[in-house]
């Protein structure tokens, strides 16, 4: 199976906060999903570690199943939105 690579960059600590929660309840809710999938025999279900760059942090999501990966980027856009309405 080919890692599914997700980027993500983190513009504030509001966002950050976001990320960390969104992260911590995207797994609970995939817990039992994640230990039956064939690709976690031999690889983690998800791997995720911080890229700091000189303007901001870079939150890099490696991913062993494509349905995850999309399942966490759309879950992630309508969180961000929903951050983005609160700060306006």
């Amino acid at each position: 199976m080919t890692d599914v690579v997700i980027k993500l960059p983190i513009k504030s600590p509001q966002e950050a906060n976001l990320f960390s929660t969104y992260l911590n309840r995207f797994m609970q809710g995939r817990s039992a999903v994640a230990d039956d999938l064939p690709e976690a025999i031999d690889a983690p279900y998800l791997i995720v570690h911080s890229d700091p760059t000189l303007d901001r942090e870079l939150k890099v999501l490696t991913f062993q199943n494509l349905g995850a990966a999309r399942a966490f980027s759309s879950g992630w856009q309508r969180a961000g939105g929903a951050l983005d309405g609160e700060i306006a």
